[in-house]
């Protein structure tokens, strides 16, 4: 719409777009005035989280070998657009398959967009169910998930 050239009409115009605007914003106070309250008292009370929440990523602990699967093919780190993923692997003996031994990822640059656990070619990787991870200090999101599955139980 054009905007008019007398400036009375703009002024009127302008007068009744922020009017309508109020009017839009009280009716959504209104209205969620009249909804229950939904505040969960954390701590004492837990949050149920949905299926899709996507948490830190872990290691998968199989129960073959009671340990992860992961190969240290590499695929993860060089999939991830955030470069926090640092692997290195180890042969048991020559001729052996490569497995990994160390994955450390940062936690405090991490996007969590998934790619690493979808690019997985042993599928090893997933999100966790864990919401409350916590560090009061940088260097302490830095986690080697091997390690951390190796003390989970």
């Amino acid at each position: 719409m054009p905007s008019p050239s007398n400036p009375i009409i703009q002024y009127i115009l302008d007068i009744l777009i922020g009017a309508k605007s109020l009017i839009v914003g009280l009716g959504v106070t209104i209205r969620r005035i009249f909804k229950p309250i939904i505040t969960v008292q954390y701590p004492r009370q837990k949050l149920t989280m949905t299926p899709n929440f996507r948490g830190h990523i872990e290691f998968i602990r199989f129960d073959d070998t009671k340990t992860h699967h992961c190969v240290a093919c590499g695929l993860c780190a060089r999939t991830c657009p955030s470069h926090v993923i640092k692997l290195q692997g180890e042969k048991a003996r020559a001729g052996d398959k490569k497995y990994g031994r160390q994955y450390i990822i940062d936690f405090s640059k991490c996007s969590l967009c998934g790619l690493c656990v979808e690019v997985c070619p042993v599928q090893t990787l997933k999100f966790s169910r864990e919401y409350e991870l916590v560090y009061y200090s940088r260097w302490n999101s830095v986690i080697d998930l091997v390690h951390r599955l190796e003390e989970r139980p």
